[in-house]
């Protein structure tokens, strides 16, 4: 019974520190500077992929030069009118935190319309990873 004790009393203290840790990690993202890219400031390149993938959910990075082209796409929808914002683009030592949130539309053109909305963020390049939330 003493060790049961023991036992719970120690899951406990885990579990609870577990969240402390995030919350402290989290704590320590920066903001990060961001550009979004209209559809002329796209390089050729990017958009070739977009077009590849349009049709399904995707993200990816592209490197060119001094800067990081981060892409999130979100397939095809029905109707037009879409926008995409960015939520939250942070850092912390590692890593670079993206998320973004696809708005709905206003568009009332019906079901024989599709769009494929997306966004291009485009930043100087990073040396730490990309963490899609």
């Amino acid at each position: 019974m003493k060790q049961m004790l023991i036992l719970l009393c120690c899951i406990s203290i885990l579990v609870l520190s577990g969240g402390c840790v995030e919350k402290e990690e989290k704590e320590k993202r920066q903001n990060r500077d961001f550009t979004i890219c209209t559809v002329e400031q796209t390089p050729d390149e990017v958009k070739k992929i977009i077009e590849n993938k349009k049709k399904n959910p995707f993200q990816f990075t592209y490197s060119l030069q001094e800067y990081m082209y981060i892409v999130v796409g979100y397939g095809e929808q029905k109707g037009g009118g879409y926008s995409i914002e960015v939520v939250e683009f942070t850092e912390d030592r590692e890593h670079i935190y993206v998320n973004t949130n696809l708005l709905g539309s206003d568009d009332t053109a019906g079901e024989e319309l599709h769009s494929y909305p997306y966004i291009v963020i485009k930043c100087v390049k990073p040396q730490k990873n990309i963490i899609f939330l």
